[in-house]
């Protein structure tokens, strides 16, 4: 038993080399979808999603930080690269700089909760 991220399984599933049993995003996957959540099936509230974020260092000028962010818009916007991801169940969550922001804030809360109430700790 393992988990993987749907994009690098989806082919050994569909060849039938391995059987999915659950995912872990929120929804079902569009590439996945007689597969349920791991939700579905039978443990509440549960999302784990892998995510990709480009980050700059502290202090980079905004301007800088703008302009990147707009040319990863671009690519990530283009119909051949929405294809590419999406056949591989992959989505583009583009987002400004104050939304990724957020997004990371919540997904590191998110994650101390859960390392906090399982008592887990660093060796």
């Amino acid at each position: 038993m393992m988990f993987d991220a749907v994009t690098t399984m989806v082919e050994q599933v569909r060849a039938g080399k391995v059987k999915a049993i659950a995912t872990t995003g929120k929804e079902r996957s569009a590439v996945l979808p007689d597969v349920p959540t791991v939700h579905e099936a039978g443990i509440p509230n549960y999302e784990a999603t892998i995510w990709l974020g480009l980050m700059a260092p502290k202090g980079t000028p905004p301007a800088v930080v703008a302009r990147l962010n707009e040319a990863v818009g671009k690519i990530t916007s283009q119909p051949d690269v929405q294809a590419a991801w999406g056949k591989q169940g992959a989505t583009s969550m583009t987002m400004n700089p104050a939304a990724f922001d957020k997004y990371l804030q919540d997904d590191i809360a998110k994650w101390r909760k859960v390392i906090q109430s399982a008592n887990i700790k660093a060796d």
